[in-house]
């Protein structure tokens, strides 16, 4: 069987141009595993890989889901073992690139049998959200999962329905549904990048800069204010706030550092999300390429 290889870490670490060099010595082929980056419509939005590095490689499940429809983890996973047997079928290595960790579990270790969602129970938790204010939640949860409340962001309204929603449904934690045995042997290698704190939110802030100075994001983000965007669509980091300028709510000097502190903030979460996972190999991203793990 073809090797599987993995290279994961935090937005904006230096994955895609590393991707391509490791690809190219793996003889490989990309499988991408950014939750935002399957959406067409938002290229500079989710820095995905330009046409030329999508050229000198092929990539699979980028740019091709309508921002208008909803897509979740299963879908994703069916899909990305669907491309990667058709890689391995062509005789291909296969390079899982991306930062979303929950996407490379699926893949991984499979997926959690919680019980589907329920719109009523989905529906009353969210209006109690915003009656009572995310905090108010996060606070319910630890009440009834410590172990999921330790795990879900405080502010991650999303999650933290889910996990009540499951709770709701069944009378048992979400976490009891985790069945992910991290002890066991996996057939892949998984390589994280990681870079020094102070560089790294250097290299997000200026790449939120580079967005709107060069690379016409709000050209891309106008049209999208116009259509009825999926729940997980509208998540993508900076909408909100170049929807608010767009609309002549905020200045743009005022939206620019709250992306660029959402941004750093969502790193940090990958950084910790990732970091829990023994399998993981991480080298600095800015001497990666020297290292003999990519030979």
């Amino acid at each position: 069987m073809s090797r599987l290889v993995a290279l994961i870490g935090p937005t904006a670490v230096g994955k895609t141009e590393l991707s391509l060099e490791l690809a190219r010595r793996l003889d490989a082929e990309i499988v991408n595993c950014d939750s935002m980056q399957i959406y067409r419509r938002m290229a500079v939005l989710t820095q995905q890989p330009t046409p030329a590095q999508r050229a000198a490689v092929p990539h699979h499940l980028l740019d091709c889901v309508e921002p208008t429809e909803p897509f979740n983890v299963g879908q994703y996973r069916q899909h990305a073992q669907a491309a990667i047997d058709g890689i391995r079928r062509r005789g291909k290595a296969v390079l899982i690139v991306g930062g979303t960790g929950l996407y490379l579990r699926a893949l991984t270790d499979g997926l959690c049998e919680a019980p589907p969602a329920d719109d009523a129970v989905r529906r009353r938790l969210q209006e109690a959200a915003e009656l009572e204010g995310i905090p108010a939640l996060h606070a319910r949860l630890r009440r009834v999962d410590p172990i999921a409340a330790g795990k879900i962001h405080s502010n991650d309204a999303r999650r933290l329905v889910r996990a009540l929603e499951v709770y709701e449904l069944t009378g048992k934690p979400l976490s009891s549904f985790w069945a992910w045995d991290r002890r066991r042997p996996s057939p892949i290698t998984i390589i994280g990048l990681t870079r020094d704190h102070a560089q790294l939110s250097e290299r997000i802030n200026r790449r939120v800069e580079r967005m709107i100075r060069e690379e016409a994001v709000l050209e891309e983000v106008r049209p999208l204010l116009d259509i009825p965007l999926s729940q997980t669509a509208r998540q993508v980091h900076g909408l909100t706030y170049l929807a608010s300028y767009l609309r002549g709510e905020r200045p743009l000097e005022a939206i620019v550092p709250l992306w660029q502190r959402q941004v750093r903030q969502y790193a940090r979460r990958q950084l910790i999300w990732f970091r829990a996972d023994p399998r993981i190999r991480w080298m600095d991203a800015a001497t990666a390429a020297m290292s003999p793990l990519l030979i």
